[in-house]
């Protein structure tokens, strides 16, 4: 079975040739004993780890903040995906990608079993045969970096990693635009405030308030911000390229980065992990 991993700070997405997808929180803790204790676990050399949305039950939490600790700890987020599927290492032909701008990192995957690919290939594979331009500009945007890959006549031409421009940007751009009057939330951890702008709203003890128009300010705000970002990269090329294609779990909130020519594929968030199945 193929099964296509696309690793990230904020989520983990897999999807397998079976068109099974799925995807989790990409948090780790060291699974403690407790008298009830049905958390996800998973062991690997030795050690018993929590993945996913149950990690922050966990007094040891793990703290990921760079790319080289992200993929030491690949083994466990690669265990706990095929255990999720039911196969074993043995029967699960693993395939990934990572950053132009970390390519060099490759072999720390590769020893580990895994076809490596440019991240952003993914996304183009998986639009291929829905966008007709031959001039494209495939946009990645993650957790915590944007990926950009330029694509003329099916040929990569340009790409680059704007790193700390992620999502993890847009959330801070909120959270700056909340009012003195909602201090309290600005202390918020990141991952409560993102579930917070992903709603609309926080819920504090018992009363819902209302946060769509500070979202959409930092919405608004975070797409003249990449876009200022990518036109120091590439020039008037954002705004002169047929087609922009938009993937990752941030697509959804930059629909806006011009008036027209843009393509959101379905399930953005799932698109890289798709495309990387079609590889051959």
């Amino acid at each position: 079975m193929k099964v296509a991993f696309d690793l990230g700070f904020g989520w983990t997405k897999v999807c397998t040739d079976t068109g099974e997808c799925f995807k989790f929180p990409t948090w780790l803790a060291y699974h403690s004993d407790t008298a009830i204790s049905e958390v996800d676990k998973v062991l690997v050399d030795g050690k018993e780890y929590v993945v996913g949305e149950d990690a922050r039950l966990e007094r040891q939490r793990i703290t990921i903040t760079s790319i080289q600790e992200l993929l030491n700890y690949f083994p466990v987020f690669k265990r706990y995906s095929l255990e999720k599927l039911g196969i074993s290492e043995s029967e699960a032909q693993i395939i990934t990608g990572l950053p132009p701008i970390h390519k060099d990192k490759a072999e720390i995957l590769e020893k580990q079993g895994a076809v490596v690919l440019p991240q952003g290939l993914g996304i183009f594979l998986d639009v291929a045969d829905k966008v007709s331009e031959e001039e494209l500009m495939i946009i990645d945007i993650g957790f915590n970096t944007v990926d950009y890959i330029v694509v003329i006549k099916n040929k990569r031409k340009k790409g680059n990693t704007i790193e700390k421009q992620g999502v993890e940007r847009m959330i801070e751009l909120f959270r700056n635009k909340l009012p003195d009057s909602l201090g309290y939330l600005k202390q918020f951890s990141f991952q409560r405030l993102m579930d917070v702008f992903e709603k609309g709203y926080a819920t504090v003890e018992g009363e819902r308030i209302d946060l769509t128009s500070y979202k959409e300010r930092a919405i608004e705000e975070y797409n003249e911000v990449l876009k200022t970002r990518l036109k120091d990269e590439i020039g008037n090329l954002i705004d002169e390229i047929e087609r922009i294609v938009i993937a990752g779990g941030g697509a959804y909130y930059l629909k806006d980065i011009r008036k027209a020519g843009i393509y959101i594929p379905e399930k953005p968030e799932f698109s890289q992990a798709r495309g990387y199945l079609k590889y051959e």
